[in-house]
């Protein structure tokens, strides 16, 4: 029984080592992927989003922690009963058993972001079926640029690892979402900041807004300490402003009916309150301030009250010598 035994592990072995042998002719691709016996390689990432559950600071390098899992469906029957090296050079057409390349690599990285991998190529050891996955550590860096979009977007990372004989390649692709945080930028343009008006006059002040954060913006005007005695509006309340574009608000203010008759003005401080639109909580929001003027047309001096303080001397005069001589 045991010299049964031996005979027919013998013709076992003898059988595969000149299948082996047989496979190491070239032969033409159309033939070779049938004659062939082929096993796989299989992958699948793993990873801690936890830092992208927050929008990402601008210019500031979030890491996030992926575990690569690589395995394979060869049977253990190469590991136990085929002996070495015919088993290796059966699977892989060499002696020594080749170890197996990882690369990592993001699709169609955005312009507006540094994106990449701490390791993109990792070499593991081929693992039979049976023995579990092998696991390889790397990171995935990513730090926002201030013009990145303040919305939510995909990094797509893929995973490959080649054809070594009759071991297949493999490819993996997933998807990260991440959103960059939205940084409230305006600019402020008067069109002209100081203004001329007599008493009960009015006047408007065209005032531009061009907004150059990274997502739409909502822009609310506001007046500071007004004087009662003004009258000003600022059309429109609000505007919601696309990124790279600018709208136009316009003050509006009547001159009181005493206004004038000195040498004086009035100073007007309007607050631009800037936040997200449609607003998220927790999001950054920024305020700026312009000063804008109203001055009388200058026909008040000093000099021309003083002619006048003279005449109404001279009048009184008169009066009182009429009177004394009536």
């Amino acid at each position: 029984m045991k010299k049964h035994l031996k005979i027919m592990r013998i013709s076992i072995i003898s059988g595969i080592l000149l299948f082996s042998i047989f496979t190491l002719v070239p032969i033409p691709d159309k033939t070779a992927s049938a004659a062939l016996v082929q096993f796989h390689s299989y992958m699948d990432f793993k990873y801690d989003t936890t830092a992208l559950d927050q929008p990402l600071e601008i210019d500031v390098s979030v890491t996030v922690p992926i575990t690569v899992e690589y395995w394979t469906d060869i049977p253990q029957f190469f590991r136990k009963a085929v002996p070495y090296p015919l088993n290796y050079l059966f699977l892989f057409g060499s002696p020594i058993g080749p170890m197996q390349t990882v690369r990592l690599e993001i699709l169609d990285p955005p312009e507006w972001a540094n994106i990449y991998i701490s390791s993109p190529d990792v070499i593991t050891e081929i693992p039979f079926d049976g023995e579990g996955r092998v696991e390889i550590q790397t990171d995935l860096i990513l730090s926002p640029k201030i013009e990145a979009p303040a919305e939510p977007s995909k990094i797509d990372i893929k995973g490959s690892c080649g054809k070594i004989r009759r071991l297949s390649g493999y490819n993996h692709q997933e998807s990260i979402e991440f959103t960059p945080s939205f940084i409230p930028t305006i600019q402020i343009m008067p069109e002209e900041s100081i203004r001329t008006v007599g008493p009960h006059e009015s006047v408007n002040f065209n005032i531009k807004i061009y907004n150059a954060g990274n997502k739409i913006t909502r822009v609310t005007p506001s007046l500071i300490n007004v004087d009662n005695d003004w009258t000003p509006t600022i059309n429109p309340p609000r505007f919601e402003i696309q990124p790279n574009q600018e709208s136009t608000f316009t003050f509006s203010v009547i001159a009181p009916f005493d206004f004038g008759w000195h040498n004086e003005y009035g100073r007007f401080e309007i607050e631009f309150l800037s936040e997200v639109y449609p607003y998220r909580g927790n999001s950054p929001t920024s305020t700026d301030s312009i000063y804008l003027v109203v001055n009388n047309y200058g026909f008040s001096t000093p000099g021309f009250e003083f002619a006048i303080l003279i005449f109404a001397f001279i009048a009184i005069c008169l009066i009182i010598k009429k009177r004394r001589t009536s």
